[in-house]
């Protein structure tokens, strides 16, 4: 057999669709000597190829790319984008090139595709085997033949390894395409190749392949010619060509494939231990070690230490050291430098950084050296589930920060752009998705597949369709299940890993190739399972938005960083924020808004941290019946009960509940006799699910605890328990950390609301419905919203005395651009000294001014009256000029009623008086003049009209916010999701007053309308189709207040489905909900 030189699996997104191992089964079932993974523009797939080759030795894998060739990567033209070229790594050296190179096509080619040109390509030459590729080439493109011969000549004189490609199909353009390709082998003495340019392992598979590109939604790609794009034999691809270009021609293209194959060294990915970047380090340092004992002892005496009693300090001297030997041990003392290095820059720069996330929270030694706030030891955080030397693995320091960009820049500034890469994260077809998806192509009516898709929450549709039998045995959905049950779990679309962070010590192609994210980041294209596996450590900086708000709410109250942090007892036992979160006005509080929470807090009545971290702990499915007990114990501690006297040590801070994993270690420690590491590769099997391991650890931990003294029934209870449970329990360094930021923001609400609220509002200032919901809050803590003002405003929400003043921004039309100007202005001229003087300071357009009237930002008592003042100054009437001569005596007459003869004052023929005349025609004139002017002033007014209209709605329409007289306040209690953490797609209510309805006919003559809604969430459009029209078109009139529920379709479009009044919607969901009018 010959060997394939051009395949693509699912990893060519929407267009290839075999897995890469679908692709090695058929290679190996039809005797391939070698297969090219030849994806579009990208390397995603190689590591996952790579990894399934000993499960397949007897395919040598070939890694290339399909690239976007184009003449001048830095020219962007539309009509001439780009073309496909195929390029193998020859070697080591080529793999690392085509890294570079795919890297160099997504930093500095990338117009609609990651595109290279040839000058790009020159210097890697010799390390790379270069085929012409598709019907998408420049060859194949280029109706001129003489231009082919010059295009394969320059191919050649650049690549010392460049074969001209023909494929295995028998479309019609594609057989002429290869007779073509025959000819200039000849005519340029080249060899060539066959390929199948594969998108599937098999002939059948196409059929799925075909659905998979109509979900792309990609014109480009669904005009691609796909027949016989699969991986063929050697039989097939005679059966199809022999007749093209006849039997020996065609069998000379198969015998070059092998000739490349045997041409192209054995390449493996750089699957290795992860390598520590190198830390700069201090002068006077001689290592890592040296500098992180270094920084242990200047923490010892920052964290107060020294200051503790003797048994205290003996206590955390000995910690530090056992947690210290085991960093070293393992070699990882460059990484807590390279984590304390980037986290003391944000510290230093003003970057908010949380107390902890994740295990790290329960390391001395990080919290010594400032990394975490946290003292683990006083709550009892266990060093083990963080680092265990028992547990070969990285230690995972998460790190909550509130701005990602600056402290990424600061990597970049200090490793290279070129040593520092952020993680891609691949997005795969969900059941529902399938469902939603294959059902829309299919024609079936939205709402119905909507429906139907909550139905497939499993992991696969076999899976749903088990659990959903009625539905499997209904042939009206039988093309749609089978097509959606070979689509699912198949790459839709890739974006950048929320956290990871990726440091190398050389250079980032040396490992694999980078793309641009979304918003320009380099990143790395191998995921967060395999990024580590090639020896890139990762390091997980997450963006919390809360963060920032607590520091901005800090800085306007004069507070210190430690007025507010976890190691002053007196914020961390103020009783005033245990208050707050018992009474459950807790909107804006981090981690507990949702009315789940507010429930919890109330009935549990949270008076400390320990029951803070708990909550935070048990509000998730898998633990409510714990969070049950765990209220009932804490008001009846009599209840509880423990099953031996050794477990009351470990469970009494939760009332004898299980919570925390930490406490699952402790068990197993005490009860098992097993380390902490011990006790941790326990937590880590049971926590797989997986049946027969935790059978086995079960088991395993029963014989344990009857050799170390205990009972069999205990031993039994405690096993069992664990093996039930253990899998469930929250990390308590976890919970502790976010209960901090919890509390923060609980004694920031409680104590500073004016300067917490106005942090609130700027953090959500893109999102209408929340700063409604904050605006309605403020007023229970008696803090008032005012509106924008042109003397007082900043960019943002601001103080001003005890109110809290929308920013200039916020306003509809004006934007950051315009009120940066206005701003500016005011800086260096002073305030604004009345209307006109801040009209022709700004010169403001038209519409400009009439947003800042009516959002009140135009100090006045009547806006109405400012307004039409400021329409009127507007207009510009003509002037009036009087001509110096008359028309003559006929026109006069004719078209001016003027007769000369009532003028005469002589008896010769033209003895007029002239004067008389010109007066009396000028005043003719003018008259016409007046009427025309008047009307045209008519005109103005009635143009201007619109502006005037909906008086009582300005304010919202300037700023999408109902500030005072807000007519849904009641609404916010009964909405389980705000507007913006819907999905599009999704069905919401939405309450509203109907300011627009727009009707129109559809195709089918059909009226439906266009309605915008000034809604709780923002300025709103919904439309309304013909059958609900005629439903609710009593309902649908301007002025209205209602209650729709209707399908998001995007941030600022529904689609409605039902209507109600809002009064009558209101009286409905509170009898729902049991509230008593």
């Amino acid at each position: 057999m010959s060997s394939s030189l051009h395949t693509h699996s699912h990893y060519s997104l929407l267009d290839g669709y075999a897995l890469p191992e679908e692709n090695l089964q058929r290679a190996e079932e039809i005797g391939l000597k070698a297969l090219a993974i030849t994806e579009h523009g990208n390397e995603y797939s190689w590591c996952y190829y790579d990894k399934l080759h000993e499960k397949y030795p007897s395919v040598k894998l070939i890694f290339g790319v399909e690239f976007y060739e184009c003449f001048d990567m830095t020219e962007q033209n539309k009509d001439s984008k780009y073309f496909h070229l195929i390029a193998l790594a020859k070697n080591e050296n080529g793999r690392k090139a085509i890294n570079q190179l795919v890297t160099d096509s997504n930093f500095h080619g990338f117009y609609y595709k990651p595109r290279i040109d040839l000058n790009a390509l020159k210097p890697y030459a010799k390390d790379l085997i270069v085929s012409s590729a598709c019907l998408a080439s420049k060859l194949a493109r280029e109706p001129d033949y003489q231009k082919c011969v010059e295009y394969v000549r320059e191919y050649k004189e650049i690549f010392p390894h460049f074969y001209l490609e023909m494929q295995s199909h028998s479309h019609q353009d594609q057989m002429v395409y290869n007779q073509k390709i025959l000819q200039l082998s000849v005519d340029t003495n080249t060899p060539y190749i066959i390929t199948t340019d594969s998108h599937a392992a098999r002939k059948e598979d196409l059929y799925y392949q075909n659905w998979h590109v109509k979900l792309a939604h990609d014109t480009e790609t669904a005009a691609e010619i796909y027949e016989g794009c699969y991986l063929q034999s050697d039989d097939e691809i005679h059966a199809i060509m022999d007749s093209q270009i006849g039997e020996d021609a065609v069998t000379k293209g198969l015998e070059e494939t092998d000739r490349i194959a045997d041409l192209i060294d054995e390449i493996h990915m750089p699957f290795q231990a992860p390598q520590l970047p190198s830390f700069p380090l201090p002068e006077g340092f001689e290592d890592n070690y040296s500098y992180l004992k270094y920084l242990i002892d200047t923490g010892w005496v920052k964290r107060g230490f020294d200051k503790l009693p003797e048994e205290e300090q003996k206590l955390r001297k000995e910690r530090i050291d056992y947690e210290l030997d085991i960093i070293h041990s393992m070699g990882f003392d460059g990484y807590f430098l390279i984590v304390w290095d980037f986290i003391n820059f944000a510290r230093e720069n003003g970057i908010p950084i949380g107390a902890g996330r994740g295990s790290c929270a329960g390391s001395l030694v990080c919290y010594t050296i400032t990394i975490t706030d946290l003292d683990p030891i006083k709550y009892g955080l266990i060093f083990e589930r963080f680092l265990n030397p028992e547990r070969i693995s990285m230690p995972d320091t998460d790190t909550d920060v509130g701005t990602r960009d600056e402290i990424i820049q600061y990597l970049i500034d200090k490793y290279g752009d070129n040593r520092v890469c952020q993680i891609i994260n691949f997005s795969f077809i969900t059941p529902i998705v399938a469902i939603k998806d294959v059902g829309k192509v299919l024609g079936f009516n939205y709402h119905e597949m909507d429906k139907l898709s909550k139905k497939f929450v499993y992991d696969t549709i076999e899976e749903s369709l088990w659990n959903n039998r009625d539905l499997a045995e209904n042939p009206r959905y039988e093309e749609l299940f089978d097509v959606a049950s070979h689509l699912a779990g198949r790459v839709k679309t890739v974006s950048s890993h929320a956290g990871g962070v990726g440091i190398v010590d050389t250079d980032i192609s040396d490992y694999m190739a980078m793309k641009l994210g979304t918003d320009g980041e380099h990143v790395i294209q191998v995921d967060k399972r395999i990024v580590e596996e090639i020896g890139i450590i990762k390091f997980d900086i997450l963006g919390v938005a809360t963060l920032n708000t607590v520091k901005e709410a800090e800085i306007d109250a004069g507070l210190t960083e430690f007025d507010v942090n976890i190691n002053n007892p007196k914020f961390e036992m103020d009783k005033g924020s245990y208050e707050l979160l018992r009474s459950a006005m807790t909107n804006g509080v981090f981690q507990v808004e949702s009315a789940g929470m507010k429930d919890l807090l109330v009935r549990l009545q949270v008076s400390n941290m320990e029951e803070l971290a708990a909550v935070l702990a048990l509000y998730r499915p898998d633990a409510m019946d714990v969070l049950e007990e765990f209220i009932e114990y804490k008001h009846h501690p009599e209840k509880i009960t423990y099953i031996h006297p050794d477990m009351e040590p470990i469970l009494k801070e939760t009332y004898g509940c299980m919570i925390y994993q930490e406490q699952l270690l402790d068990i197993v420690r005490k009860f098992g006799g097993r380390s902490y590491g011990g006790a941790d590769l326990f937590r880590k099997a049971i926590g797989k699910k997986n049946i027969e391991l935790v059978k086995s650890e079960s088991k395993k931990l029963y014989y344990e605890i009857i050799e170390n003294g205990y009972p069999e029934e205990i031993a039994k209870q405690i096993s069992e328990t664990l093996s039930q449970k253990g899998g469930y329990l929250f990390n308590k360094s976890h919970a502790y950390s976010y209960a901090v930021l919890c509390l923060q923001t609980a004694f920031l609400k409680k104590h500073y609301a004016l300067c917490f609220f106005k942090a609130l509002l700027n953090r959500n200032k893109d999102k209408a419905g929340m700063v409604n919901k904050y605006i309605l809050d403020a007023k229970a803590f008696k803090i008032q919203v005012l509106p924008p003002n042109l003397n007082k405003s900043m960019m943002n929400f601001s103080i001003d005395d005890v109110y809290i003043l929308f920013g200039l921004s916020a306003i509809s039309g004006i934007g950051e651009k315009i009120a940066k100007v206005i701003l500016e202005d005011r800086d260096k001229n002073g305030k604004f000294i009345g209307f006109e003087n801040f009209c022709e300071r700004i010169n403001p357009s038209k519409s400009q001014v009439i947003q800042l009237i009516k959002a009140g930002a135009i100090p006045t008592k009547n806006k109405r009256k400012t307004l039409i003042q400021y329409l009127k100054s507007m207009y510009q009437p003509t002037t009036f000029k009087p001509v110096a001569k008359a028309p003559s005596y006929k026109q006069l007459l004719i078209k001016w009623d003027i007769d000369a003869e009532d003028y005469r004052i002589g008896e010769k023929k033209y003895d007029y008086d002239k004067d008389a005349i010109l007066k009396a025609y000028n005043d003719k004139k003018y008259e016409l003049y007046k009427d025309k002017e008047k009307e045209r002033f008519q005109k103005f007014i009635a143009q201007n009209q619109k502006y005037l209209e909906n008086e009582g709605f300005w304010e919202f329409e300037a700023l999408q916010i109902f500030i005072n007289d807000n007519p849904f306040d009641q609404a916010y209690k009964y909405m389980s999701k705000q507007f913006q953490d819907v999905e599009n797609g999704d069905d919401c209510t939405v309450v509203a007053v109907i300011a627009k309805v727009d009707k129109k006919k559809d195709k089918n003559k059909k009226t439906f309308a266009y309605v915008n809604l000034y809604s709780s969430f923002g300025l709103t459009e919904a439309i309304v189709w013909h059958s609900q029209l005629k439903e609710y078109e009593d309902m649908i009139a301007k002025g209205n207040q209602i209650a729709m529920l209707c399908r998001k379709d995007s941030d600022e479009k529904v689609i409605a489905k039902k209507i109600k009044p809002y009064k009558q919607w209101l009286e409905d969901i509170k009898k729902v909900k049991g509230v008593v009018a």
